[in-house]
């Protein structure tokens, strides 16, 4: 039957697939749509949540850690045109491009190249990270679908597993509306940019709805760096029993060029970053992408506590090409997708004079990935390589928060996760083609919050965080002992956390300022040196985040963060070089951002936010040898709004004083002092309209 259907409509057989990912979601919208009259549904004004810290809805004052808190409102207001340059605006947390897309990689707390793989980032309180190095997609989530974002900086590997060294980011959608009511909105901006929106909201007696769909279109700053985007994100949710059964589900669709780098070489004298920033050397490297996920899940509310888990499925299928000129070339096509189950409890109980509240729950996920590569498109059928792997992850974790007296608040938490993963080269018969390990990891995590007065409080921490390494760490393409793939099963990488700080809230103002420090071992990393990922020797990173707001007015309001980073090789060699004491490539010391917001008018308001990133040494700079580091800069970025009735009306410049900067760049390991340098945009203007209705 699937098949009549996509010959009836045209459909190429090797887009069938994804077709019957858009028409099970297009037809689960409508019958929904149909089955559902609009009318009235609870939507009073609610005062702010947050789930991230429990994986259960609590006010903030009661967070047994401390949480910064990205609303809606703040998205409308800021500068920022993407949801990484929005998150750099925060204290710890670092964004770097290589390929020109607002699939920005991020970096919390000072992991460098493995930032993405140490910062765990959830939607929903689902999984986004993936188990291959691949950038989270931010432009798959449409911001106008978001209702807040959730940091936790340096936690989350107890309640949510692995790769949570550096933080947690939770990513929260908008739930129905009241009424039924929408937005549309078009934009237009720098390099042949287009972009829209579609949200439409509404809800019956017990019945909600709401769908968010996006695109953008764009020639971007680099030649040969095209992007065409498209999003949908759902959310339908009904009373149910004790409390509402909820179901998510969405889709992304991405087709993108890929600019390479611009090469500077004194020995030769080329110096492609000054001479023509917006070139290209790689003018037919592409990539596609095609995603989707579905969940459904329920919380419901009893004498005895509270019941919440989801049931999830997300996949994703993409495509690429590398052309390497007289070497040939090199395309992937990869499909991967990950089955999860994360049942919890929540049970409120009394201990003598001190209250208590105990989280108990299970996560259970299963990955599948599947990834073939060939010289060309027309060669996949035959790939030279044919990567097969599973990880399958079941764990068990407890977190309890006792309420002492009034003043104090103790946090205890423990996971046990058992990991199995299985990999293989279908294509090559070789022993070393293949690798399997089973292993239990453990997290933990004692907390203490301690109020002072009113305006006051004092919190600290000490954990142990995990993270498992992803396929693309294990997989050696040519280092087997056929000359093929090898695959190296590598030992987990874990860490010692600790920090301290103090939380000062008067008035008009708001102060976080916290000291830091995590002692890994094992970490995971990739040696350019041998093109291998190894185990590193023991590293450290400590530093100091500090992050305020004074609202001076109504109508005026300033947000300042400072960072001070140090990532160290606490001991070890890298590549035969002694590198203890040296600092770890791409982590800049020192990270600042200013945003302001001004409301000059009743309709009109002002917006604004610089952002300076201090010197960083250059990947592949393990030994410090270099001779120069990348330099630092600072952006500036600028939004006028203004409301006309029904209509918002926004302009924007961005990267005011046109600098001209990159994010990421990497030594040459064979000619002393060159490099290749991925440039960033320069000054960049946007005009957008949205209609609310």
């Amino acid at each position: 039957m699937k098949q009549k259907l996509m010959q009836l409509l045209a459909i190429p057989p090797g887009r069938q697939k994804t077709a019957t990912k858009w028409l099970v979601i297009i037809t689960v919208a409508l019958f929904s749509a149909i089955a559902l009259p609009f009318s009235a549904y609870a939507d009073t004004p609610m005062e702010l949540v947050i789930v991230t810290p429990t994986r259960f809805a609590t006010a903030p004052e009661t967070s047994p850690v401390d949480v910064t808190v990205i609303t809606a409102s703040d998205i409308e207001k800021s500068a920022a045109k993407t949801l990484p340059t929005l998150l750099a605006q925060h204290a710890g947390i670092q964004v770097r491009s290589n390929d020109g897309t607002p699939d920005m990689a991020i970096d919390l707390r000072g992991f460098g190249m493995t930032g993405n793989q140490n910062t765990l980032v959830l939607l929903d309180g689902q999984q986004l990270n993936d188990i291959e190095l691949t950038s989270i997609r931010w432009s798959a989530i449409p911001l106008a679908s978001i209702e807040r974002i959730e940091i936790v900086n340096g936690s989350g590997a107890v309640l949510y597993g692995g790769g949570a060294t550096g933080g947690t980011i939770n990513i929260i959608t908008k739930q129905p509306s009241k009424e039924m009511r929408g937005n549309a909105g078009i934009g237009l901006g720098s390099y042949g940019t287009k972009e829209w929106q579609l949200a439409i909201s509404g809800s019956s007696d017990r019945v909600g709805m709401r769908v968010t769909a996006s695109g953008l279109d764009s020639s971007n700053y680099r030649a040969n760096n095209n992007i065409a985007q498209k999003n949908l994100e759902a959310d339908l949710r009904t009373d149910v029993g004790h409390g509402e059964v909820v179901l998510k589900f969405g889709a992304d669709n991405q087709n993108l060029r890929y600019p390479g780098p611009r090469k500077v070489n004194p020995t030769t004298s080329v110096n492609e970053l000054a001479s023509d920033p917006r070139g290209t050397s790689t003018p037919l490297d592409y990539g596609k992408r095609d995603g989707a996920h579905v969940s459904i899940g329920t919380s419901q509310q009893f004498d005895f506590g509270q019941v919440a888990g989801e049931l999830s499925y997300r996949d994703k299928e993409q495509q690429a090409y590398f052309d390497y000129g007289v070497w040939g070339g090199a395309y992937l096509d990869t499909k991967l997708n990950l089955l999860s189950f994360t049942p919890r409890v929540k049970v409120p109980y009394q201990l003598g004079s001190s209250g208590n509240e105990m989280i108990v729950g299970v996560d259970i996920t299963d990955w599948d990935y599947d990834s073939r590569r060939s010289s060309s498109p027309a060669s996949i059928g035959t790939p030279t390589t044919h990567i097969l792997a599973k990880q399958s992850n079941r764990a068990l974790y407890a977190q309890n928060t006792t309420q002492i007296g009034t003043a104090t608040q103790l946090t205890l938490g423990t996971r046990s996760q058992r990991v199995e993963y299985q990999a293989r080269d279908a294509a090559n018969p070789a022993a070393d083609a293949s690798g399997n390990q089973g292993r239990i990891v453990n997290a933990y995590e004692l907390g203490l919050r301690q109020i002072l007065n009113q305006d006051v409080s004092l919190f600290g921490r000490i954990g142990r965080s995990f993270r498992i390494a992803t396929v693309d760490e294990i997989f050696d393409q040519y280092g087997g002992s056929l000359g093929g793939a090898k695959i190296t099963i590598l030992e987990p990488q874990t860490s010692q956390d600790s920090e301290a700080g103090i939380d000062y809230k008067s008035g008009n103002n708001k102060v976080r300022a916290t000291l830091f420090q995590m002692n890994l071992n094992n970490e995971i990393h990739y040696n350019a040196i041998t093109f291998t990922n190894m185990n590193l020797s023991p590293t450290r990173r400590y530093g100091l985040e500090l992050e305020g707001t004074h609202t001076y007015t109504d109508a005026l309001a300033v947000t300042a963060a400072y960072s001070y980073t140090m990532a160290k090789f606490r001991e070890g060699t890298y590549g035969s070089v002694n590198v203890t004491g040296n600092d770890i490539p791409l982590v800049p010391r020192h990270r600042a951002t200013i945003s302001a917001f001004w409301k000059t008018s009743e309709k009109t308001t002002l917006s604004g936010n610089a952002n300076y990133v201090g010197q960083q040494h250059f990947d592949n700079d393990q030994a410090n040898t270099f001779g120069q580091q990348m330099p630092a800069y600072t952006t500036v970025d600028m939004k006028l709004s203004h409301r006309a009735g029904s209509w918002l009306l926004a302009a924007a410049v961005n990267n005011l004083l046109n600098r001209r900067y990159f994010t990421y760049a990497v030594a040459s390991a064979s000619t002393p002092g060159s490099y290749s340098v991925y440039p960033m945009q320069e000054r960049n203007f946007s005009l957008n309209a949205t209609y609310e209705f």
